[in-house]
């Protein structure tokens, strides 16, 4: 997705990010199978919404009471970061977050049973 460092001006909700039919009835099949929980099923989808659009791509989320927001991408900078981090913490922010989503097609990760 993201090409260069980018500091957002607006958060992006990972809840309102899209998924291909055929993931998200996977997962809705998946979801239905496990007899998951509300926030277990958020969990799943959330993390693979990340894995969709931010696989290979480092991003500075925070995890609030409306899901997961991504403010950052591939930031380098580690003075930047570290000041995103601390605004972010005086904004009211308990959990912000720094993740590396990986792809759900990697053979050693068990997400992907979803797509069997």
């Amino acid at each position: 997705m993201a090409t260069i460092p980018t500091t957002l001006s607006e958060p992006i909700l990972v809840a309102d990010l899209p998924l291909p039919p055929d993931v998200a009835e996977a997962v809705e099949r998946y979801c239905c199978s496990r007899r998951l929980t509300r926030r277990e099923r958020t969990a799943v989808v959330e993390d693979l919404k990340l894995r969709h659009h931010y696989v290979g791509h480092s991003v500075v989320a925070t995890a609030g009471p409306r899901g997961l927001e991504v403010h950052a991408i591939d930031l380098e900078d580690s003075a930047e970061n570290y000041k995103l981090r601390k605004r972010l913490r005086a904004q009211g922010y308990r959990n912000v977050l720094s993740l590396y989503p990986t792809s759900w097609t990697d053979p050693d990760d068990k997400i992907t049973a979803l797509n069997s």
